[in-house]
């Protein structure tokens, strides 16, 4: 028997990766939840503005009244381009025992099973950091501003949200402070959602935020709310989920990402809460793969190759991405600096 290497085909690999699932992420899974593949890496985004205006009254002779609409601020976006690989050299893929394994103790056969699940695992680890990377933009465009600083490339997208909705609390009325009032902070701001058109349903906290909550209200004000679908992953089963306060889920995000430098830092800022209306539209829109390999033909999520290097021996391993989140209705968002 001789090792082979698993098909090299991007089609095959590609349903092969499309077929790990990646890790739970708080941001995509309570609120961009719509993943949208488009046939272009550019992406024409309509911000709608809505208003607070009443239908006016007419007489029983009268016809109708004009009125204005709502407006939209139109842009086209070019989605940002994640593009990655790895080597798996002669060394790793043969002269390693795989994870578990004796040192290949059954010969040839464990050296193959071995060498797949290597390859499986490197897959794996390619697809979760997009998936991270996905996550970090998904907490930046809460900001109201996706901006991205590297040596090689600097863009800014802005969202739109209202200055309204962007709040600092005065320093007595922080949550940290004695006079804090969480109840009454959110009441007011989820008021202002309200005259927007929408009803809000999810408030992500950060770490330091979420714990003085927790010190200011009390337990019998929570409404624990926990609903739990058969098979179905909850975040509302995880110890993320803080309970319910007047019809809000409220969660407390602690996940990390390493920088650049090595050094971790929270998606979410620690002082920072976000309360959002997810009724709105949120997605996460896929622009079109750019690989000779796939010419036109990737409308999807992520594209996947692999190809075998002779000299020296090595096999790469390749994924790439084009995800841009965007909150379509940016006034159905507020952040607030509690802490």
């Amino acid at each position: 028997m001789t090792l082979s290497l698993p098909q090299l085909d991007w089609r095959t690999t590609t349903q092969a990766v499309e077929q790990i699932v990646r890790p739970p992420a708080m941001l995509q899974d309570l609120i961009f939840k719509r993943r949208t593949p488009n046939p272009a890496d550019t992406v024409e985004i309509d911000l709608l503005v809505g208003g607070k205006r009443l239908a006016p009254f007419v007489t029983d002779m009268q016809g109708g009244v004009v009125v204005t609409g709502s407006s939209r601020k139109s842009r086209v976006v070019k989605t940002g381009r994640i593009r990655i690989k790895h080597p798996l050299d002669a060394k790793k893929l043969i002269g390693e025992r795989g994870i578990g394994q004796s040192y290949y103790a059954g010969g040839v056969q464990d050296i193959q099973t071995a060498m797949l699940q290597k390859i499986a695992i490197e897959n794996r680890e390619l697809k979760n950091m997009i998936a991270r990377r996905t996550e970090w933009m998904c907490a930046q465009a809460l900001t109201g501003t996706l901006s991205v600083e590297q040596d090689n490339i600097e863009f800014q997208v802005d969202y739109l949200i209202p200055d309204a909705h962007k709040i600092t609390l005065a320093a007595d009325d922080m949550w940290s402070a004695e006079g804090g009032d969480p109840l009454n902070d959110v009441q007011t701001w989820a008021d202002l959602l309200i005259n927007k058109g929408y009803t809000p349903d999810v408030m992500i906290c950060g770490t330091t935020a979420a714990k003085n909550l927790r010190n200011k209200v009390k337990a019998d004000d929570w409404f624990d709310a926990r609903r739990v679908s058969a098979g179905q992953f909850s975040w509302q089963a995880s110890a993320n989920y803080m309970g319910n306060l007047e019809g809000i889920d409220v969660y407390r995000y602690g996940s990390q990402y390493e920088d650049a430098a090595g050094t971790d830092q929270n998606f979410i800022a620690a002082d920072k809460v976000y309360l959002v209306a997810t009724q709105a539209k949120f997605t996460i829109e896929f622009g079109l793969i750019l690989d000779l390999k796939a010419g036109a033909s990737v409308v999807g999520e992520v594209f996947a190759k692999q190809w075998e290097e002779e000299d020296p021996s090595v096999l790469w391993l390749l994924q790439e991405s084009r995800p841009l989140p965007v909150p379509w209705e940016p006034e159905a968002i507020i952040e607030a600096d509690v802490c």
